[in-house]
């Protein structure tokens, strides 16, 4: 866990960002560049498309919970109505129980992976499996439970399609970029404004302190991008603020053979 909190906030864009600070920083002192820029530029160029950004990336996440819930909680309606209908077996139910743990199974693993997209064929194959295995015990059920499995059903793979959509659409590739290379330019904006500052008395302390400053600043911009980047995926589980998809899943316990 504390690997993972470190990797979030430092890695090598933090290295090249504080790198490229301090030379900035020494080259405009050297060469006495005296730029005066407004910090509000800051805010208006970086910070507020930076915070969208993140915002829009957390609330991806938020949806994405709820929908997985609602994933799981379709399974279970699924095979809690199937089981009520009268002449069903055990066996049966067995049948459709393991056939919807498959399922469960794939939408994880195309989560938790890049570059999946046949992965998650295979779980819309498993639909149509779902939907013959229901169908064979079609002479069972009355109109009424007949509507209610194929709806359920239909809305449990719906919640799978919704969640991903939530995987490969993520906020707009174009702001984060945008975002990175505003990152990336702003020791030049901010660190000319420090060098003005900076008088002849106690020349020594004021090149510390406004370094630092320059530095911090540095830092803090690119953590928050690399925090957006790594909630920008709330399924992979390389993030701390991913979805803990190992506690949402339907778990064999929860099947009737567990109670």
């Amino acid at each position: 866990m504390t690997s993972n909190a470190l990797s979030s906030v430092f890695n090598f864009r933090v290295v090249l960002i504080l790198i490229e600070t301090v030379i900035i920083y020494f080259l405009y002192d050297y060469y006495q560049i005296n730029l005066k820029i407004d910090f509000t530029i800051m805010s208006i160029a970086i910070v507020f498309p930076l915070v969208f950004s993140i915002t829009s990336a957390y609330q991806r996440r938020q949806e994405a919970i709820n929908i997985f819930a609602e994933f799981r909680n379709k399974i279970i309606d699924l095979t809690n109505i199937f089981y009520a209908v009268e002449k069903i077996e055990k066996d049966d139910y067995d049948k459709l129980y393991r056939v919807l743990m498959e399922a469960q199974e794939i939408l994880i693993d195309y989560l938790k992976k890049t570059n999946t997209t046949k992965e998650f064929h295979a779980l819309r194959q498993k639909r149509k499996s779902i939907l013959i295995l229901i169908d064979n015990y079609k002479d069972l059920f009355n109109e009424r439970e007949k509507d209610s499995l194929i709806r359920v059903k239909n809305e449990l793979f719906l919640t799978a399609e919704k969640i991903r959509g939530i995987k490969i659409h993520g906020t707009p590739i174009s702001l984060r970029k945008y975002c990175l290379i505003f990152i990336y330019l702003s020791p030049l904006l901010y660190n000319s404004q420090l060098i003005v500052a900076r008088t002849t008395v106690g020349a020594d302390l004021e090149i510390i302190i406004s370094l630092l400053f320059s530095l911090v600043v540095s830092f803090v911009l690119m953590a928050l991008y690399n925090v957006q980047d790594y909630i920008e995926n709330p399924f992979d589980q390389k993030g701390l603020d991913d979805l803990k998809i190992d506690e949402m899943e339907v778990n064999q316990w929860e099947s009737l053979n567990e109670a």
